[in-house]
C-alpha cells in the first residue's frame, strides 16, 4: 500500500525520488516544555549576569537576529551601519576570546532525535537516559534532556561564558566545575527581581535561595526546545500533502539532494541530519583567517572526544534548516556564501586547496598548514561530484525551500529588558 501510494505522489508530482524521502514533521516529534519555564528560560538566555565578565549572555552567540547563531546579520538594513558588536559580521567581545568553532543555529533541537551536542558531540544521551559529558564534568542530577545538559557546559569555557579576564566566576574555576555553577546560581539568587519567574516556572520551589543550576539549566532548555522550532517551510508543506509547495526547480533540486548530489547520504532524516560524524574536508579557519604564520587554534574534531585516530576531523553533520540564512559556514565559520558552501561538498578537495591558499600571504602556504591540508585530505570521505551548471542552481533552490520564515526568528523573540536590567546583545 506504502508503496502504491508513494508511486502516485510520484506521478503527480511528476518526478521521482532518487533516496528515501524523510517522514513529514509532527508535534510528537518534540519534547513538551510549560509556559512558565519557557518565559523563565527566555529571561535567562539573554541576561548577561550568567557570565562571568556581565558582558555576555546565550544569546550572545545564539542571537534572534543573526539566525539563532553568531553569523551575519539577518537583516543589516535595521541597523545603524555600523554594528558595535561585529567586525566583518561577527560579534567579538573584549572579554570573550573566539572561539575556532562557529556557533551552530539552534533549529529544532527541542526535537527528540537531537541527542549528542556540539560538533564533535561531546555531550550526549545515552540508551539507558544517563548523559556522556567530558571528562570528569559530571552533571547534576535532576536535568531534563540533553539541552538542559548542553546548557552547563559554556559556562564551564573561558573562551564562552566564563570570560579570560579576572572575575568572580573564573576566580572559582580551580575548585572544579560545581563550584562555577553555584557561583552563577548565586547571582540568580542574588537578584530578587527573578523570584516571580522562578516561583512561576517551579512552584514547589519554596524560597529563591533555593534556586540551583538545574533550575536554570532545564529554563533555558524549555526556551531553546520551543523558541526556534522551524518545521513549516516550502518542504514541510510539501511532506504534508502540498504539492505546488515547491516550484519546478526546487523539485528538480530535490530529486539531486536524494540522488545524484549524494546530499542525503548525511543530510537525511526529517531535519536534514544522520547525527553522525564525518570527516568532509571543510576549512577549520574563519572566512576571514590569515594563515601566512600557520595553523593556529584548530579544533580536530571528533577525536578530542573518542581519542580514537579514526575520528580525526570528523564533524557532526548538521541540520539544514534555514540554512540559507545562517551564513557563515562550517563548523568554523568558514565560507560566506550558501554557493562556496556547497562547492566544497561537491569538490572537497578543491575547495580545501583553494580556501588555505587565498588565505596565505602571495599564496604560499605555512609548512604547518600544508602538512594539516595534506592529512585532512587524506581523511575524506565524500567523492567528488559533476553537477552542471543549471542542477548547480536547482540544489540551491531546494536548500532554500528549507527556509521556514515564522521559525527564522522566534516564537517569542528578544525580550524587552531582563531582571539584571543588563544591556541586551
Amino acid at each position: 500500500m506504502r508503496y502504491v501510494l508513494s508511486f502516485l505522489l510520484v506521478w503527480i508530482c511528476g518526478f521521482a525520488f532518487a533516496g528515501e524521502r524523510p517522514d513529514q514533521v509532527r508535534d510528537s516529534d518534540y519534547r513538551r516544555y510549560s509556559q512558565a519555564q519557557i518565559e523563565l528560560g527566555r529571561l535567562l538566555f539573554y541576561d548577561r549576569v550568567l557570565s562571568g565578565t556581565y558582558r555576555v549572555a546565550c544569546a550572545t552567540c545564539h542571537n534572534h537576529d543573526r539566525g539563532s547563531s553568531n553569523g551575519f546579520l539577518l537583516d543589516p538594513s535595521k541597523e545603524s551601519a555600523v554594528d558595535d558588536l561585529a567586525i566583518n559580521g561577527l560579534p567579538i567581545y573584549d572579554a570573550l576570546k573566539p572561539s575556532p568553532d562557529h556557533a551552530p543555529p539552534l533549529f529544532n533541537l527541542g526535537a527528540r532525535e537531537f541527542v549528542s551536542m556540539f560538533t564533535d558531540g561531546r555531550v550526549t544521551l545515552n540508551s539507558d537516559g544517563s548523559f556522556k559529558v567530558p571528562g570528569k564534568a559530571m552533571p547534576p542530577e535532576g536535568l531534563r534532556d540533553i539541552l538542559a545538559v548542553q546548557a552547563l557546559f559554556p559556562a564551564l569555557a573561558d573562551d564562552e561564558l566564563v570570560g579570560r579576564v579576572k572575575n568572580e566566576i573564573a576566580e572559582v574555576a580551580h575548585q572544579g566545575n560545581e563550584a562555577i555553577w553555584d557561583a552563577l546560581a548565586k547571582r540568580i539568587r542574588d537578584l530578587p527581581e527573578y523570584w516571580p519567574y522562578v516561583q512561576a516556572a517551579y512552584p514547589k520551589l519554596k524560597r529563591h535561595r533555593d534556586v540551583t543550576i538545574v533550575e536554570i539549566a532545564n529554563a533555558i532548555s524549555a526556551f531553546v526546545g520551543y523558541e526556534w522550532r522551524a518545521d513549516n517551510s516550502p518542504f514541510d508543506r510539501f511532506l504534508r500533502g502540498e504539492v505546488n509547495a515547491l516550484s519546478a526547480k526546487q523539485r528538480r533540486g530535490l530529486d539531486l539532494f536524494y540522488g545524484k548530489a549524494q546530499c542525503s547520504t548525511c543530510h537525511s532524516g526529517a531535519f536534514q541530519t544522520d547525527h553522525r560524524f564525518h570527516a568532509v574536508g571543510l576549512a577549520l579557519w574563519r572566512f576571514d583567517e590569515d594563515l601566512s604564520e600557520g595553523a593556529g587554534d584548530v579544533r580536530r574534531g571528533r577525536v578530542l572526544v573518542t581519542n580514537r585516530p579514526e575520528d580525526v576531523f570528523k564533524m557532526k553533520t548538521p541540520s539544514l534548516r534555514n540554512v540559507v540564512y545562517t551564513a557563515p559556514y562550517g563548523h568554523a565559520g568558514s565560507y560566506e556564501k550558501i554557493e562556496d558552501l556547497l562547492q566544497a561538498h561537491i569538490d572537497p578537495g578543491t575547495a580545501l586547496k583553494n580556501f588555505t591558499t587565498s588565505r596565505s600571504l602571495e599564496g604560499r602556504l605555512h609548512s604547518d598548514v600544508r602538512h594539516l591540508v595534506e592529512k585532512m585530505m587524506a581523511r575524506i570521505e565524500m567523492p567528488k561530484v559533476q553537477l552542471e551548471n543549471e542542477e548547480f542552481s536547482d540544489l540551491l533552490a531546494f536548500l532554500e525551500a528549507l527556509s521556514d520564515e515564522a521559525g527564522l526568528r522566534g516564537r517569542l523573540g528578544k525580550p524587552e529588558k531582563v531582571p539584571s536590567n543588563l544591556v541586551l546583545d
